[in-house]
């Protein structure tokens, strides 16, 4: 175990004590459920709160992920509704921006608010709007900016949700496995895209029927305009409203943090204290730059897969698979950073994002279709594996470099990085038009934020400040505790008298 005895003043870890009586002594470290877990929670419990803070975020992921397979049902049923002069197919761009935006200020939101109340009740309060949102979308369906308004909202709760899972399942867990937890909590919301995609296009479109175009307006996008299919469009959000609250209403119950997270000794950074650091600046950068190439596969790879391919359940099967990437890349790059530290995870991230993006654009020089179509697929699969370790770095990068207190808050200002990265995306959209440029640019900004990441230093843990301190000192000067305590001041760690 790994902490301050109170009575005899030893501290203890990776199961060897510097104490009086069992110095020379040591045993092999061992992996065990006493060094992962911490907290008056039992092993089964434990599990259990792991799996419900992952599984309560498939709904939310597939409202995120999911707008790519039925934007085009969207469009079609928008234009159904209202003039065709009054909406295009780009102005749906606007729904991803209402997400991203939404979902960022639902974290620093759901930080504020798991300072003043349980997390508990936040996830309750979060699920209810979450859900309650999405049985409106089958009225707020017929109108872009009534659809945008639910958007923003379905991303303003999501982002509370998730906020929630981070905070309640690390509090339960040691922070030496803080990077690879952070991955496998939300497992969920990358697997979403494959559990809830397909089934969507299922019910939408089970016949595989092709867009027309308008021949009185060649120049128009193509629709699905097939009354069996635009009559099933707003049910279909009755339909995942059903689904989603069955999900979530049980779980929402089972994410109650570690109630002594707040009795260390340690102090912890404040929020001013946090952005007053140029470490904090550097990582918002770096996280900013990294939203780039998420953006890049989320909004423009489904348009590339669509010229290269016209069966819609092949194109649909691609983007689904890419689920499976994307939720085994979150635990993957978090488990380096708990291994490694932040600089080899985050510049490793980084630089393979750049080369599989760039194999994305060297995939159109193949003349032969399948192989072009091979290529792309898995450059693109692998991207969303790079790309989605992000969320098993940030929240580990975090704690290890500001503190635990206050957790949701401080990833929420952090996670402002991401409209950072949008604003940079729109930018790039506007004033780069040509294709090439315009990926060269994406490969460009991740090896900037490779290098950037290189500056980054792991932090030196308290255990490792800890035994160098005890190896360098008589253990007969070892004092009381009680006396004493072990206090942190910025990233070093010093005794401090109590009195």
């Amino acid at each position: 175990s790994s902490g301050i005895n109170a009575e005899y003043g030893i501290l203890a870890m990776e199961n060897r004590c510097f104490c009086n009586v069992c110095v020379g002594q040591s045993s092999e470290p061992m992996i065990n459920w006493e060094s992962l877990i911490r907290g008056p929670i039992s092993r089964s419990k434990f599990v259990v709160t792991i799996l419900s803070c992952s599984i309560i975020l498939v709904p939310p992921g597939a409202v995120y992920y999911g707008l790519g397979y039925i934007s085009p049902y969207l469009y079609s049923y928008l234009v159904s509704t209202s003039p065709k002069s009054s909406v295009n197919m780009k102005d749906l761009v606007w729904l991803n921006m209402a997400l991203v935006f939404g979902q960022i200020a639902g974290i620093i939101v759901g930080g504020i608010l798991e300072r003043k109340s349980s997390t508990k009740t936040i996830a309750r309060a979060s699920v209810c709007v979450f859900n309650l949102n999405i049985f409106l979308m089958y009225f707020s369906c017929q109108n872009i900016y009534s659809l945008v308004t639910s958007y923003l909202i379905a991303g303003f709760s999501l982002g509370i949700i998730y906020v929630m899972t981070l905070v309640v399942g690390l509090s339960w867990i040691e922070k030496h496995r803080h990077g690879l937890y952070s991955g496998l909590l939300s497992v969920g919301f990358g697997i979403s895209i494959l559990l809830i995609g397909p089934l969507e296009v299922l019910y939408l479109n089970p016949n595989e029927l092709e867009p027309r175009k308008d021949p009185m307006d060649l120049k128009a996008d193509p629709l699905y305009a097939y009354p069996a299919i635009l009559n099933k469009v707003p049910k279909m959000f009755i339909l995942f409203g059903i689904m989603s609250s069955m999900i979530q209403f049980p779980l929402s119950y089972l994410l109650v943090k570690n109630p002594e997270l707040g009795n260390e000794q340690l102090d912890q950074d404040t929020i001013q204290d946090m952005v007053k650091r140029p470490r904090f600046y550097l990582l918002y950068i770096i996280f900013g730059l990294n939203f780039v190439p998420i953006a890049y596969i989320g909004y423009y790879v489904k348009t590339f897969l669509e010229a290269l391919t016209q069966r819609t359940w092949t194109l649909e099967l691609i983007i689904a698979l890419s689920g499976i990437f994307d939720a085994v890349g979150r635990p993957t790059f978090g488990y380096i950073h708990d291994r490694f530290g932040i600089k080899i995870a985050m510049s490793l991230l980084c630089f393979m994002t750049s080369i599989f993006v760039f194999l994305s654009y060297f995939s159109k020089f193949i003349n032969n279709t399948a192989g072009s179509l091979f290529l792309f697929t898995l450059s693109m699969w692998s991207a969303s594996f790079c790309c989605s370790g992000n969320y098993g770095i940030m929240p580990a990068a975090t704690i290890q470099f500001f503190g635990e207190e206050d957790l949701g808050l401080k990833y929420g200002i952090l996670y402002l990085s991401q409209g950072f990265g949008v604003i940079l995306m729109i930018l790039y959209d506007t004033f780069i038009p040509q294709w090439m440029p315009f990926v060269m640019t994406i490969v460009f900004t991740s090896l900037v934020a490779g290098l950037l990441a290189l500056v980054l230093r792991r932090n030196e843990t308290l255990n490792d400040q800890a035994r160098a301190l005890l190896e360098s000192t008589s253990h007969d000067s070892l004092v009381p505790i009680n006396e004493f305590r072990l206090s942190r001041r910025g990233n070093n760690y010093e005794y401090k008298s109590v009195n």
